[in-house]
């Protein structure tokens, strides 16, 4: 890990980041509660963020660095806090080792060597924190760049993507990580993370912990490969692939059959509330397993170095909550591992439901399933 501290030799030049009080955050958390912020701050560029560090207005106020909102619960709805939200902009393939956007740069950039035909084995794609990650991923498969493929069409920012340790269809972004780049919000210093130092696990980083909070993200460097091997292990990719008589798949084949899985089993995201997955697949030892099995031999399963993974969704389904709905929230009834909320609801009304879930999955399967939302 690299830290240094920020000069602003970058700019002397003055911004005003505008402090907006008493902002309705609803259309920036995909659950779609009506959530109000005492404050809120978008930051376009790091010039912004060091004048506000100058300021000291995260010495004592709660805060909460809030990405695309795709991963976030509200217990409530009024935060009372300041909420940052990057709104950095703007793509590197190959950067040199001074281009940081430290200028408050907004643009789309490639370098001369990515226009070459002389490409390395891996390419270094940075992406600022603000992007779009669906529209990041698409455009690395627009550019046969190999990685990332499987966590196509997940919601939320780039920025966030690291914290998360975001997954899909057998892949996990800490694969692809190279580097994370971010600023100390309690000094300005800028700290680099390596990918051995954020820690990653199972949907989860250092990034996550609450002492290291504290750490705004500003950019993420990715590596990934021109000619790689695609991850076809998943049966339902393979279902697709073999139905539309695709025996040789490419980077566009498999995007695209991600992409119809999740919009025929998921909600729209901006129609109907959701966080995507909102538990983790629990790991469990050998011998709950096999007890397990016995059991209800039909269950799926994934082993892996840690233990065996079960499916929340199918402990969830077999529970019987599949398609449940009370009030203004349910779950959603064609995937179980989906709590949403269709509108004019609260807070408390799903964390009572996910209460309900994982009292219901304990007393049937003897297993604890926990969130795999932030809950703030």
């Amino acid at each position: 890990m690299n830290s240094q501290q920020t000069t602003d030799n970058r700019q002397q030049t003055s911004t005003i980041c505008r402090r907006h009080d008493m902002t309705s955050i609803q259309k920036m958390n995909t659950m779609g509660f009506d959530v109000v912020a005492k404050h809120f701050y978008e930051i376009n560029s790091l010039i912004e963020l060091d004048e506000l560090i100058e300021k000291n207005i995260f010495d004592d106020d709660k805060f909460l660095i809030l990405g695309g909102g795709s991963n976030i619960l509200f217990s409530n709805k009024y935060f009372d806090g300041t909420i940052i939200h990057s709104n950095l902009k703007g793509i590197i393939v190959n950067p040199n080792d001074d281009d940081d956007y430290g200028d408050g740069s907004n643009s789309l950039k490639e370098s001369p060597e990515f226009q070459s035909s002389r490409v390395p084995e891996f390419t270094t794609v940075r992406c600022m924190s603000g992007e779009v990650w669906k529209d990041f991923v698409d455009f690395t498969i627009s550019q046969n760049l190999y990685g990332l493929e499987n966590l196509v069409d997940i919601p939320g920012s780039v920025g966030a993507s690291p914290v998360q340790n975001i997954g899909a269809y057998g892949v996990e972004v800490k694969d692809c990580i190279d580097c994370v780049y971010t600023i100390d919000l309690t000094n300005g210093h800028r700290v680099i993370f390596n990918n051995g130092d954020c820690q990653f696990s199972y949907r989860d980083s250092i990034f996550k912990r609450d002492n290291n909070k504290k750490y705004f993200i500003y950019a993420v460097d990715f590596k990934l490969k021109k000619n790689g091997t695609l991850n076809l292990e998943y049966g339902n990719i393979k279902e697709y692939l073999e139905k539309n008589n695709i025996s040789s798949p490419t980077l566009t084949n498999v995007a695209k059959a991600i992409k119809t899985i999740r919009s025929e089993k998921l909600p729209e995201v901006g129609v109907i509330g959701s966080v995507g997955s909102f538990f983790q697949n629990p790991i469990v030892c050998q011998d709950v397993y096999q007890s397990l099995k016995e059991r209800f031999p039909e269950m799926p399963s994934y082993h892996n170095e840690k233990g065996v993974k079960i499916p929340a969704g199918w402990l969830i389904d077999k529970a019987g909550w599949k398609g449940h709905k009370e009030n203004h929230v349910g779950v959603w009834d064609k995937q179980a591992l989906v709590l949403v909320h269709y509108g004019g609801g609260t807070p408390k009304e799903i964390l009572t439901l996910m209460n309900k879930v994982q009292d219901s999955v304990k007393e049937k399967f003897g297993i604890e399933i926990k969130p795999e939302v932030n809950i703030v």
